[in-house]
């Protein structure tokens, strides 16, 4: 009764298309648009159905334009091949790797005979080259396509979104064309003509909707522009000819990006709360940078242009290759010959025996367990600086980084296994995996039978041996007047993570333990800050719970440190923060799965800045260093987004032994019963420490 029915009617895309073709100066116009439409049907019916993939109006217009501008770039070439190219332009970019095939497949039938058209991007391309170079990155084939295929839908769309898991190249892509760009309007023999590029990076999540688009003042009614806002409403403005793009590099859900829909449509605009309304310039581009696009509504996904990049297209070895360009100064020419033998080696067989037989405390990637690999065989490296290494040394050295990277975050049942199957790797008793000629450890230089892997830690001294971790422990005698909460017995468990804590942070990597409660994570952590030169380090200790909020975190942070100079803040000049956070996987997601306090501190380790929370200006975080603990997914405990713990060396810590607990119960009570109690009673502790231990075991 309160609402009358409305038809709505599907457009005739084939005839949309046949009308713009023919506006272009297509004679063929109507065959063209019949095959437009056609590719886009078999395309939803034959390809597989993923969240980015969009066949409908605004597809078709995003080619209709493509189709436009390469018509004015090759006016004298045949129609198929300019529709074909731009049928690829907007499509082969938001593909998988699966679905690559039956794409071409496609195109192939409707358009049999007709070579694809390869617009003249070797110019830029040059540049990319350059600069990739200077990055020390890798110019696979697949990674240069993807940039080229971010600047053509830049050509095409002013919204578009790079989607793709952590350790697959986004970030560098985007900001390697940038450069590329710049340095194209420098180059007065160029004959691509293009200009300056400007960045500005919000993460949505990490602020509140009305610190991102504004927000009226409860009290006085009065509006406060908001980060979004601000920095739109500068770009809008300018006269300049620079490029400028706005990234948004965050979680995209179906609450905040929804006032964006009146900017990436057609019009261009964005709408704010207070009635002002913004014209976007033809220079502006935004740029979204999700993992995935589960979130977003089919409405956001058909407005913006997609780039689809997959860690497994880059892989590890692109990180091997850069990491060995660095390293090439440090050690020998046979040195070098043996590392690539062991790493083609160990690391594929590895990776295989780890995602057959064990699980994990936390959810990873083979390129980031790779780059935790890459970054501990550096500080081991520079740990024997100034030594010098022998093969037998530089082997075992190895050894111990697969350990505590690739392995490092196996549970316990699953590292039994793990140590069983590289113990057989190490002595060649795998056949599938060949030993190469150049390793030359035999079983005397590897672990000694007893125990597991993570048992020994390499020591380079007296001409190199594997040793156990509490041969690393200085004994300690327990003082008397010591309260039993701040007692910390020296265990393996201890050693190692004293060790991992040394290591990290003497080379400024963030470092994360996973593993469940009890296992003394926060405890050690602590205690080594607590006994951090005071005139070097300044401690900042934060508790995560369910209710904390991201701009909680910002004050508490911010408080700790001092203004350096405008938008500059750090620890006294000569100092460095370590930032330390418990219980990391504490903070319940929002109902689309994001924790903005998360967010926060991905957007300081990613971009090494936050936005002021009353003036919404940019403030760069320096000299501070990351250290978390979490407990793995499950209770109270919620899962990180990968995007975060991609920056972290991850080390997994095990539930004790009944060694181990027998070690740390005894030597308590042995303090204990010290304390004026007769001989008889004293003698009992290690009984009744062992009784003690059953019976929790049995309960």
């Amino acid at each position: 009764v309160l609402f009358r029915t409305v038809a709505m009617m599907v457009p005739d895309y084939t005839m949309i298309g046949e009308i713009s073709l023919y506006s272009m100066g297509f004679s063929n116009a109507k065959s063209l648009a019949e095959k437009i439409i056609d590719i886009y049907k078999l395309c939803s019916e034959q390809l597989s159905s993923q969240s980015h993939y969009d066949y409908g109006m605004r597809a078709v217009k995003s080619v209709l334009t493509s189709v436009e501008n390469l018509k004015l770039m090759y006016p004298d070439k045949n129609g198929e091949e300019i529709v074909l190219r731009a049928i690829y332009d907007v499509n082969m970019p938001k593909f998988s790797s699966e679905d690559i095939p039956l794409f071409i497949g496609i195109y192939g039938d409707l358009f049999p005979g007709v070579d694809l058209l390869v617009p003249e991007r070797e110019e830029l391309i040059n540049k990319i080259n350059i600069n990739l170079n200077k990055r020390n990155l890798q110019s696979t084939p697949w990674f240069i396509d993807k940039i080229i295929q971010i600047y053509e839908m830049v050509l095409v769309r002013h919204g578009l979104m790079i989607v793709g898991e952590p350790f697959s190249g986004k970030t560098c892509a985007y900001q390697v064309l940038a450069e590329s760009l710049g340095d194209l309007q420098l180059d007065r023999k160029a004959i691509m003509k293009e200009f300056k590029t400007k960045c500005k990076i919000i993460n949505p999540k990490a602020i509140t909707l009305g610190q991102l688009y504004g927000s009226f003042d409860v009290v006085s009614h009065e509006w406060h522009d908001g980060v979004l806002a601000i920095v739109f409403r500068e770009f809008a403005n300018s006269a300049s000819k620079d490029r400028k793009w706005i990234v948004f590099d965050g979680p995209v859900d179906a609450v905040w990006i929804e006032n964006m829909n009146t900017v990436l449509d057609d019009n261009k605009k964005l709408c704010l709360m207070s009635g002002e309304i913004i014209q976007m310039n033809s220079k502006m581009n935004m740029i979204f940078e999700p993992a995935n696009l589960e979130q977003a509504s089919p409405a956001t996904v058909s407005r913006c242009g997609m780039i689809y990049v997959e860690p497994k297209q880059l892989g590890w070895r692109s990180f091997w290759l850069s990491y060995k360009q660095t390293l090439s100064p440090k050690i020998l020419l046979d040195h070098q010959t043996m590392m690539d033998d062991l790493i083609e080696w160990l690391v594929p067989a590895i990776f295989d025996f780890i995602q057959t037989h064990c699980s994990l405390f936390l959810a990873t990637s083979e390129n980031h367990m790779f780059n935790s690999f890459t970054r501990l065989i550096e500080c081991m490296i520079k740990e024997g600086t100034g030594v010098g290494f022998g093969t037998i040394t530089l082997g075992c050295i190895i050894i111990f980084c697969l350990i505590w990277s690739l392995g490092s975050l196996i549970k316990g049942d699953c590292r039994n296994k793990f140590d069983t199957f590289l113990r057989k790797l190490l002595l060649g008793n795998i056949d599938q995996y060949k030993k190469p000629s150049t390793f030359r450890l035999t079983k005397i230089n590897l672990f000694p039978d007893m125990g597991t892997v993570y048992d020994y830690v390499y020591d380079k001294k007296n001409n190199g041996s594997w040793i156990l971790w509490s041969e690393l422990l200085e004994s300690k005698m327990i003082s008397p007047d010591a309260r039993i909460n701040d007692l910390i017995i020296e265990t393996d468990e201890t050693a190692k993570q004293n060790f991992f804590l040394r290591i990290y942070l003497k080379n400024e990597i963030p470092l994360l333990f996973v593993g469940p409660t009890g296992t003394g994570k926060s405890a050690i952590v602590l205690n080594y800050l607590i006994h951090l030169p005071k005139e070097y380090f300044l401690a900042n200790v934060l508790n995560f719970s369910a209710r904390t909020a991201a701009n909680t975190v910002q004050d508490i942070i911010i408080s700790k440190l001092e203004k350096r100079k405008r938008g500059v803040y750090g620890p006294s000049t000569g100092k460095k923060c370590m930032l330390f956070v418990d219980d990391l996987s504490m903070p319940l997601p929002e109902k689309y799965g994001a924790q903005p306090p998360i967010e926060l501190l991905r957007q300081w380790i990613d971009h090494g800045n936050w936005y002021d929370l009353q003036t919404k200006s940019r403030i760069d975080i320096l000299d501070m260093l990351f250290i978390g603990v979490l407990q793995p997914a499950g209770g109270g405990s919620n899962q990180v987004t990968t995007r975060f713990t991609r920056h972290m060396n991850a080390i997994g810590i095990d539930s004790f032994s009944e060694e181990t607990m027998s070690k740390i119960f005894s030597q308590i009570m042995i303090w204990h019963l010290n304390k004026g109690f007769s001989e008889s009673i004293s003698h009992q502790s290690i009984v009744l420490t062992k009784r003690f231990i059953r019976q929790s075991c049995i309960f």
